[in-house]
């Protein structure tokens, strides 16, 4: 018999196989949390101002400068961007060393920068950053400056907040506006405002605070929160005690009523002096009737032939009445 020359392929992973725990990816292309230092090639190069791409430094020459103040282990990456580079190292220490020694470049002394050199300092500066909240992120940010705009601001940059997550910006807005302004301000602006259909508080170092009104003690200047004075009554004006504490409300009812009306002691009511005028004069009609019939003394009888002979009079006066109609 003859043996077959043919041989089974192996079996190979298919891609589905190949990646069913997920794709491998190397721990070392992560980049730490230490925050980078920078280094600009216009401290190398002087007065030059546009120099020729043949003189701009290298990774190389970058890399080798960094090795003589601290391990090459530690370094992590390096970025040049237009002229500005970023070193990112992966330890703290060895990250201020850099910054205290600085860089040898091309026979001359270079400093390492803490923070981008690039980017405005604004603790020694008069710009005034202005934080702006409330406001929903669907919202377009014209409306925030223009309403800045109405209180003279003199707006520089604007940009929506990130959120920091474990030392590292993230894509997720937080809703707050920054707004940097040239300062100082010509108007303050209120800390609470209308932006649109919304109110938007803005929020700022050194914020004007004379228009706030204090609802403990009524003066201006500062809030509830901040006051230490003594509670002021809305009702009299007076200190040391509250509006519902207050003893001269009734007082105050008893002020206002109207000129017009008197007071009755046996009823312990008041009423216009109209209708107790007229009362009054009811009463003396009344007291009149008494005095010229008085019933304590009738007895039934006489009652009874007093009411007959009224009846009987009433009656002769319409007859009398109908029949002087009737002639005519």
């Amino acid at each position: 018999m003859t043996k077959s020359n043919t041989q089974e392929p192996p079996n190979m992973a298919s891609y589905a196989d190949a990646f069913k725990n997920g794709p491998k990816s190397d721990e070392s292309d992560f980049i730490s949390s230490v925050k980078p230092v920078f280094s600009q090639e216009s401290d190398l190069f002087g007065s030059i101002t546009n120099p020729m791409k043949s003189l701009y430094l290298t990774t190389n020459e970058m890399f080798e400068a960094i090795d003589k103040v601290v391990p090459k282990r530690s370094i992590k990456g390096l970025q040049r961007i237009r002229g500005l580079w970023r070193i990112y190292l992966d330890d703290e220490k060895e990250r201020e060393l850099l910054v205290s020694n600085g860089l040898e470049l091309r026979g001359r002394s270079v400093l390492v920068y803490s923070r981008n050199p690039r980017v405005r300092s604004y603790e020694n500066s008069t710009d005034i950053k202005i934080r702006v909240k409330d406001i929903p992120l669907s919202a377009d940010d014209g409306q925030i400056l223009r309403v800045l705009e109405r209180y003279k601001c003199v707006i520089l940059k604007h940009f929506r907040e990130r959120l920091r997550y474990d030392n590292m910006i993230t894509d997720c807005q937080t809703g707050d506006r920054i707004v940097i302004c040239q300062g100082p301000l010509e108007e303050p602006i209120p800390k609470n405002i209308p932006i649109g259909k919304y109110r938007g508080t803005v929020l700022y170092r050194g914020q004007n605070d004379s228009i706030a009104k204090c609802s403990k003690c009524m003066e201006l200047g500062h809030r509830a929160s901040q006051c230490q004075n003594d509670w002021k009554c809305r009702n009299c004006g007076e200190s040391g005690h509250k509006q519902i504490d207050c003893t001269k409300i009734d007082s105050a009812e008893g002020e206002s009523i109207p000129h017009n009306t008197e007071y009755n002691e046996d009823d312990t009511c008041y009423y216009p002096s109209h209708q107790s005028n007229s009362e009054s004069d009811n009463n003396d009609d009344m007291n009149d009737d008494e005095t010229q019939h008085p019933l304590g003394d009738v007895q039934p009888d006489d009652l009874f032939n007093c009411t007959i002979d009224q009846s009987q009079s009433i009656l002769t006066t319409t007859t009398a009445d109908k029949t002087k109609a009737a002639s005519h």
